[in-house]
């Protein structure tokens, strides 16, 4: 009688082994999920890239966050503009631009959207694929793509994007956003970032 207890006890032992060794599995492959949101600035900074008009570079200054929405301005040596994006499960969008202007306003995310353009769709795979209402298209060609940025290696989303006779390569970092693109045309990608931006607009 005392053995087949044992043998009772070994079997639930193993069964709740088995058991917990699946949870883990299955939470470790949930935590490894790829998020849109995972690709959006985490916190405000002033991003500053290479290439570009004339190969001068160009800066864009995140200074403004609020839950799914971030303003970014940027400045190159010919123009000043200014985006929105809205970033949530399921896409990353571009929901407002400005173009050339003169003069930068505080606020641009209560401005009423004038642009819909998806950036990144979820889920964020290998393959996906989709058609904007401007009639560009987009591929994620790579989500763990790897790139030299910034004296380190990092990995990046990488899109192709195509509109009409144009192709560009788009990557897309955690925590960073958009860090590069390519063309036949030149490229630019991400060379510092600074996270003291009143101290950056205020010089």
């Amino acid at each position: 009688m005392k053995h087949k207890l044992n043998k009772k006890a070994v079997r639930i032992i193993i069964l709740i082994s088995v058991i917990f060794l699946m949870f883990n599995v299955i939470n470790s492959k949930q935590s490894k999920e790829v998020r849109v949101k995972d690709y959006m600035p985490n916190k405000p900074m002033v991003k500053i890239f290479d290439g570009g008009f004339e190969g001068a570079g160009s800066v864009e200054i995140i200074d403004k966050i609020q839950g799914e929405f971030y303003q970014k301005k940027i400045m190159d040596t010919a123009t000043m503009g200014a985006a929105v994006y809205r970033v949530n499960k399921d896409g990353y969008r571009l929901v407002y631009r400005q173009g050339e202007t003169e003069k930068l306003k505080e606020n641009y995310i209560d401005e009423k959207s004038n642009n819909n353009l998806i950036l990144l769709r979820s889920p964020i795979k290998k393959g996906v694929s989709w058609i904007n209402d401007d009639k560009s298209t987009y591929k994620i060609l790579s989500v763990d793509e790897k790139i030299e940025m910034m004296g380190e290696e990092i990995e990046a989303v990488k899109l192709r994007y195509r509109k009409d006779e144009s192709e560009y390569h788009i990557y897309f970092a955690r925590g960073l956003g958009i860090v590069g693109i390519e063309s036949e045309m030149g490229s630019s990608r991400l060379t510092e970032v600074k996270y003291d931006v009143e101290d950056y607009l205020s010089k």
